[in-house]
């Protein structure tokens, strides 16, 4: 195709031209209730920051709208990152096509285990100015609904991760840790013979802590800690092994954090092949997340930021979601970061964290568009985030009179919500509180095809 006349670049240059604002559609206030100013809806860029949330049942238009959003976020020049569990090869042709006309194509980088041959390699525990950020990223892939097996998990890994880079630093050895390597050492007999080679270490306090650490730990029940170890490990392995483990497991390298941290430019679009590869890939995605949030701390501790807006999209954010998240949600708005979850339900999420921690998600995010739902029990919830508004109600008194008292109501209904069509939507931001109906999107001109997964890979 020829590239620079088709009709999406004029789509991009109009888009581009929004500096300060991304275009969602057009549609009504919800006080023009008889629908007498059809106003376009727009996201301020400078309340992006802000975070958002998007809901909606399958195929109601919520991808298309990521679609959209991301289409005027690339010739911005934002760094864009796209968890996309599905694949929706559509969406990452959009992406590519978007940053080939705008001048950024070697900006975009493709992480998948699915196609680990086209794959970048991350290794997320490169980069860092603190061990504890190792060891976050090592928890944010491990089960948190059980708070008692989680804290002894963080012991573990913990004891693990500074044990082996204390080896590092008296071997003079800059080489970074793997998941392999610590999966290795998750047992209690690869845990007692890393006690031992540490008694062999120059005498420090260091030394002393790790030792008394080592023997608490080895100290605890054998079959208590052969299960919590035993579910710890099995979470490593899964990144350690196979095409995950080509990709993450072993890599020694972190081209994706590399770039952000030399302010290069970021295009990122991640297909974890949810379908294929199920609980891998949410660890995928949970790692992703945790690396951007340790990166996030450390240039908020520096008192920096992104010069660049970093967009963070989530697809299925339920899946995604770890214990740790929400401080990502209330710091990242100080590093130029501005993070879109869609999700189905909020139950999904609350399942995953807990209440109060998706509470404080929902909390600091200030812009909620709400799609269609089909489950009473979760618009009805959806509804409640659409918040209050005063009105009077007015009653004949006992002398015939008439009277009004203000009443609190809904702004939108269960049934309000039910009953919206494809890619229409109720939008609660700074700027406003509407109704409307997303812009349509154009299909790719410029169509990325995947090998085809009839057969087992022959290696």
């Amino acid at each position: 195709m020829n590239i620079k006349n088709c009709c999406i670049l004029k789509k991009l240059l109009n888009h581009n031209a929004h500096k300060d604002y991304t275009f969602l559609g057009k549609g009504f206030t919800l006080e023009d209730k008889k629908g007498e100013h059809f106003i376009p809806i727009f996201l301020e860029d400078n309340n992006r920051c802000n975070h958002s949330f998007i809901f909606g049942a399958p195929g109601v238009g919520k991808t298309r709208l990521l679609e959209a959003m991301i289409e005027q976020d690339i010739p911005k020049g934002n760094n864009i990152v796209v968890i996309d569990p599905k694949g929706d090869i559509d969406l990452f042709s959009k992406i590519y096509q978007c940053a080939k006309l705008s001048g950024r194509e070697k900006d975009v980088l493709f992480l998948s285990p699915v196609y680990p041959q086209y794959s970048i390699q991350i290794n997320p525990l490169k980069n860092y100015y603190m061990e504890e950020e190792l060891i976050s990223h090592v928890m944010s892939a491990v089960p948190a609904k059980d708070e008692f097996f989680y804290n002894v998990a963080y012991e573990v890994t913990t004891a693990i991760i500074k044990a082996l880079l204390a080896l590092r630093r008296a071997s003079k050895s800059n080489e970074p840790l793997t998941f392999e390597e610590i999966a290795s050492k998750i047992s209690y007999e690869e845990i007692k013979n890393l006690a031992q080679i540490l008694q062999g270490l120059k005498d420090s306090e260091e030394k002393i802590r790790l030792i008394s650490l080592f023997n608490q730990i080895l100290s605890s029940p054998q079959d208590y800690f052969s299960k919590v170890t035993s579910t710890l490990r099995t979470t490593l392995t899964q990144v350690s092994i196979g095409n995950t483990g080509k990709i993450i497991g072993s890599s020694s390298q972190n081209y994706f954090i590399d770039r952000l941290e030399k302010g290069e430019g970021v295009i990122l679009y991640i297909q974890t092949g949810s379908l294929l590869t199920r609980s891998v890939s949410s660890i995928i995605s949970k790692l992703t997340i945790s690396m951007i949030q340790s990166l996030v701390g450390r240039l908020y501790a520096s008192g920096d930021k992104f010069n660049a807006m970093l967009n963070l999209y989530i697809d299925e954010m339920a899946s995604s979601v770890y214990k740790g998240i929400e401080t990502l949600y209330a710091q990242g708005r100080a590093a130029n970061v501005a993070i879109t979850g869609l999700t189905q339900s909020t139950a999904d999420i609350v399942s995953e964290i807990g209440k109060d921690q998706a509470n404080r998600l929902f909390d600091n995010t200030s812009t909620k568009i709400i799609m269609r739902m089909n489950d009473n029990e979760s618009a009805k919830k959806i509804a409640s985030l659409g918040g209050i508004k005063r009105a009077y109600s007015h009653f004949l008194s006992i002398d015939g009179g008439i009277n009004s008292r203000e009443v609190e109501l809904e702004n939108i209904l269960t049934t309000d919500i039910m009953r919206l069509k494809k890619r229409e939507f109720y939008y609660f931001g700074f700027e406003g509180e509407f109704k409307g109906k997303t812009a349509p999107v154009s299909s790719s001109e410029l169509r990325i095809i995947m090998p085809k997964l009839v057969e087992k890979e022959v290696l």
